[in-house]
Order: C-alpha cells, then structure tokens, then sequence
C-alpha cells in the first residue's frame, strides 16, 4: 500500500511529493511527481553514498515539468528503513530497486540519472534485464577507488567494526560534536548553502542512516562492475567535474575512456556535488542527453 509517510520531517524538501510503500521487509521512502500526459518520457534519480533523495531538490522539481520522476532513498539511506546488511550491496538495491520501479508500475524508466555511487546502482540496474533504458547519465560517477581525501574522513570507519549497528549509533551521537559532516561537505570542493548543510546533518544524525552508508561503500566491487557494464547498450553520458577531490578527473577519465569508449563526457568545472550546487546545468544535460524538448515538440 502507497502511504504519504508521516515520519518525513515538515522541512524536509519536496515533502508533499513523498510516498512510501511496503515491500518485502523493506519500507521505502521515494519522493514521485506524475506528468499528466502519460506518453511523457519516465526518469530515475538515484542518490549517492550518504545522500538521500533530498539531494535531489531542485533538479527534481524543474524535471517534472517534463518527466515523470521518482526519486528514492536508497535501502539504508534517509527514510528507507528496514535493509539487511546483505541488501547493501550495488547488486542488492539494483534488483530492489528494480521491485520498487514494478511496484510504481514504472518498469524500466526511459532515463536513469545516477551521482557518484548512485551512478554505478544504475549501472548495474540496467544489466538486470533485456531490456534497459534509453539513456544513463551518471554524474561525477564512482567508478574509481575512493582518493586520499574519502580515505581520510571515512576510511578508519570502513571495516567490519566501524559497520557494524553499535559503532552507527554512537556516531550519530558524536559527528554533530565534531562537525565531522560539515568537514566532509566542504572537502568535496562544493559550496553548500546552510538549509543544505542542516539536510546531511540532521541525516547523518539518523543511526540507520549512518550503518546504511558505511556498509554500502564496504560493499562496493567496481571492478566487477565495469566489467558487466560491456553489455549495456543505453544512451551514456557521463559528467566529470575537473575540481572533485573524491573522484579526481585525471583518475576517472581514463576509466571512462577505457570501458565507455561511445559514450558522450562532459567535463565542467566544480566539485563532487556538482548537481546540487548547479541544478539548471544538470538539467540541461538531462534534456540534451534524452532530446525531451524535441520530442515533446514532436507530439504536439
């Protein structure tokens, strides 16, 4: 059953667009805007490490002027509750994700937009079946392993320890104390306004979010990964900024180059969190990359 959840705090960004439904042992939270012409082209948000569909805000809303978009909280992350330490793997939340988008009737989504680890979900995602979407864009897309900077805020808590239940809950008691969410937005080399910093840190105070996060990146195999990606045949765009200290472009670029040699790369200048700081860009490349605006043209 599709229920407006209560438990999404009254700031939270595009509340009254937020769902949530039951499936299997896991409850979803997903933020989702209908287009009214049902032939409008369908698009998948998906967050990254530590994010949720918050991060989405903006973007969200210029999108469904066009799109029918649904954005979730991945398992583990944000509002989605009731993970297992196994659906935390990629491969995991791509076939949960896959029952989500059943469950929606969405089925495969024309376009499929993932940001950093959020790219390599709709990678993966997009191998489950025969048929697979008409377009991936990953931005900054985590298909290198994590540079010194990641290392250095997170790394010490990527072990069996650090992701277990008890460790997650003394963080969410003394990373406020610290301001270790505050250093670790600013060393992505993006310029968080302050409403944008409360999200990550009221997230961050969340034990389930926190537990969620840390086993998602223990469990990331990307050059498994790569390798599957040789069967997609969707559209691919990928965005690289030249100022991302957590996925630097002289580490990505030949990634990109070597395993998607067709795809078309955009390389601009900013940092990690890119699409949040420059929403109307990633727009842009969003409607470029699927030809929305010539296609709503066409059916007129």
């Amino acid at each position: 059953m599709i229920t407006n959840p209560a438990r999404i705090p009254h700031h939270w960004p595009n509340r009254d667009f937020s769902e949530s439904i039951q499936i299997g042992n896991l409850h979803w939270h997903y933020q989702i805007s209908r287009h009214q012409n049902s032939l409008a082209p369908s698009i998948l948000l998906i967050h990254g490490t530590g994010s949720s569909a918050h991060s989405w805000n903006l973007i969200f809303n210029q999108l469904r002027e066009s799109y029918t978009v649904v954005a979730p909280d991945l398992p583990g992350h944000g509002f989605t509750q009731g993970a297992t330490k196994d659906q935390l793997h990629i491969d995991q939340i791509a076939l949960e994700l896959k029952k989500l988008l059943e469950a929606l009737k969405l089925w495969i989504p024309d376009t499929v937009v993932g940001h950093s680890a959020g790219a390599n979900c709709a990678l993966t995602l997009a191998t489950l079946g025969e048929e697979q979407p008409k377009a991936l864009i990953g931005l900054n897309p985590s298909y290198v392993s994590p540079p010194a900077a990641y290392n250095y805020f997170l790394g010490p808590l990527i072990n069996p320890i650090a992701t277990s239940s008890i460790l997650a809950n003394f963080l969410s008691q003394t990373l406020g104390l610290t301001r270790m969410v505050d250093k670790l937005l600013d060393s992505t080399n993006s310029i968080l306004q302050e409403n944008q910093r409360a999200h990550y840190r009221y997230l961050f105070a969340q034990p389930s979010h926190i537990h969620g996060s840390m086993n998602f990146m223990a469990a990331s195999d990307i050059p498994a990964l790569l390798r599957k990606s040789t069967t997609i045949t969707s559209d691919i765009t990928n965005l690289l900024t030249e100022d991302d200290p957590w996925i630097p472009q002289s580490s990505l670029q030949p990634v990109l180059t070597e395993y998607f040699p067709r795809a078309e790369l955009i390389i601009k200048k900013g940092g990690h969190l890119f699409h949040e700081i420059f929403p109307a860009e990633v727009v842009r490349l969003i409607e470029q990359a699927t030809d929305v605006k010539k296609n709503q043209n066409e059916t007129k």
